[in-house]
């Protein structure tokens, strides 16, 4: 746990090889420090130290935004920017399907549904969101060498200079607008492997209000990645 204040923000430390500053990412959940791997223990601590101040307001701006964003309650779940109930019947076996408004839960005595919820989105976010990058690559006129989904606790998207396209599977839950942008992001990184201005104006291109889509997903992101 790291202390701000009054407060104890559980915080993760990851090295890279790759890595050459040191830098810090605030999520809705943790304080994420980014090392290069030779970075002496010391040092990592003291830069944090001269933080503080950073990390505290960075972590209540965070918390308040996930509070106006208004992560579904337990018993509801997001599917394409749709509001889903959840309705948990207990049963023999597993199945989870979808009934207009409702998403019903069969489910064992002790089954865990939230892990059905999720295995039930990660499912549906494989074929659809392939879909959508391929509907835009072919605007594009190129395709990505591989395609996956992400499990990344930050990250919608990402494309390396391989030409392989990695969306996060938890974008199912926003509206296909949303999901179009980011595969409109990835896509361009194909053509330029930045974010130049180049690379803005090849998105904008492929994603008219590339802008606007970006903003309403930064302010409902916290809550999509707390599935």
């Amino acid at each position: 746990m790291l202390q701000l204040g009054a407060i104890a923000v559980p915080f993760a430390l990851k090295r890279s090889r790759r890595r050459r500053t040191l830098g810090l990412t605030v999520t809705a959940r943790e304080v994420r420090i980014h090392a290069p791997s030779w970075t002496p223990r010391a040092e990592i601590e003291r830069y944090v130290v001269l933080q503080h101040g950073w990390l505290a307001r960075a972590w209540a701006r965070m918390q308040a935004r996930t509070s106006r964003a208004g992560a579904p309650a337990a018993n509801e779940v997001r599917y394409l920017g749709r509001v889903l109930a959840l309705d948990i019947r207990p049963s023999l076996f597993s199945e989870v399907r979808r009934h207009g408004g409702t998403l019903r839960i069969h489910a064992p005595h002790g089954a865990d549904a939230a892990s059905l919820v999720r295995d039930w989105l990660r499912i549906r976010a494989e074929r659809l969101l392939a879909w959508r990058l391929a509907r835009i690559a072919r605007k594009l006129g190129r395709r990505p060498s591989r395609f996956a989904l992400s499990n990344a606790q930050t990250q919608w998207g990402s494309c390396t200079r391989h030409g392989h396209i990695r969306l996060n599977w938890r974008l199912v839950q926003a509206p296909l607008a949303h999901i179009d942008y980011v595969a409109a992001h990835e896509l361009a990184h194909l053509v330029h492997l930045d974010h130049s201005p180049r690379f803005w104006a090849q998105v904008a291109a492929l994603c008219p209000d590339a802008l606007a889509r970006r903003a309403e997903l930064r302010t409902m992101g916290a809550s999509l990645f707390q599935v």
